[in-house]
């Protein structure tokens, strides 16, 4: 039993490490191992991470809310690119990776951002800087995940991935 547990930590452990080389824009998604545990560890994760963002504007059920369709549009993306492509196989790399990414992305802007909050003096200016780097940081991992995937093209990706924090914007500012 604890032969498996070990494996088990030990491929989401390696899945974290490519996770952060991904942000990095140094590893891709064939890289990840094949885990559905992997996958269920890091969408934990995601979620306690993501009650850090709770606060007086954003309660529990709207974080989870927004995670759940966060999660759902990517997982769609992902299963539609890769049954366009013929390769559904790599559904649970690709998934992974897109899940990982936000993992990471959102754990490192979380200090980020409350810090760039902290500052009383021209706390507007920085805070939209901060936060136009973020999702340019953001689309671009994103954008590579979906062309490493999928086997397009930079542009192509880059469009998706646009297109997609598009549609969800959307979604949070029609539904929240």
């Amino acid at each position: 039993m604890m032969s498996h547990m070990q494996n088990i930590i030990g491929q989401w452990l390696l899945s974290l490490k490519h996770y952060i080389l991904m942000c990095l824009l140094l590893s891709s998604p064939e890289r990840l191992p094949y885990s559905a545990y992997s996958i269920a560890l890091t969408a934990f994760s995601y979620l306690l991470i993501g009650m850090l963002l709770v606060d007086e504007q954003r309660s529990y059920a709207m974080v989870c809310a927004q995670i759940a369709l966060e999660l759902g549009m990517l997982g769609l993306i992902a299963y539609a690119g890769l049954r366009w492509k013929k390769s559904l196989a790599r559904f649970q790399q690709t998934f992974s990776a897109l899940l990982g990414i936000n993992v990471i992305i959102t754990a490192a802007t979380i200090p980020v951002y409350r810090s760039a909050v902290g500052h009383t003096d021209s706390t507007e200016n920085l805070l939209i800087y901060v936060t136009l780097a973020i999702l340019i940081w953001n689309l671009a991992v994103l954008s590579l995940i979906f062309k490493r995937s999928f086997e397009i093209s930079t542009h192509l990706s880059a469009i998706i991935s646009f297109n997609y924090f598009v549609v969800y914007q959307f979604i949070v500012i029609w539904f929240f």
